[in-house]
């Protein structure tokens, strides 16, 4: 019982935070708008914390509005919301997961790096 007590007052106190309100009503779109400088865009197709066939249109259409072209959006098969390798996706394998951050994703940065510093973009 007292465990619930405590985990039922860090939700409260959540619930009522400033950060989480904001974090509740704020619209990216606007500011992406803004956003003139080359992006990269990656999101795991398992990742059950942002829905990557929500958040990836979203992303590329906004960026496009704003005029920039120089956008690359990629879901990584296989991975979660903090790029691991996983088998669900949810939030309770995290701790289960050895790998720090999968492989794919330092190379998708180190192949986009180098080809937005050359002067084209990817994908």
């Amino acid at each position: 019982r007292k465990a619930f007590e405590a985990q039922l007052d860090g939700g409260l106190k959540t619930l009522h935070a400033v950060w989480f309100r904001f974090f509740l009503t704020y619209n990216p779109a606007d500011d992406l708008k803004r956003v003139t400088c080359p992006v990269l865009a990656l999101n795991g197709a398992r990742d059950t914390q942002v829905d990557p066939r929500l958040n990836l249109p979203a992303i590329r259409s906004s960026l496009a509005a704003g005029g920039n072209q120089r956008v690359s959006v990629e879901e990584l098969p296989g991975l979660n919301h903090l790029f691991q390798t996983c088998r669900t996706g949810g939030v309770s394998e995290y701790e289960q997961i050895e790998e720090t951050i999968s492989p794919l994703v330092l190379q998708r940065l180190t192949e986009w790096i180098s080809s937005t510093v050359s002067g084209g973009m990817s994908r």
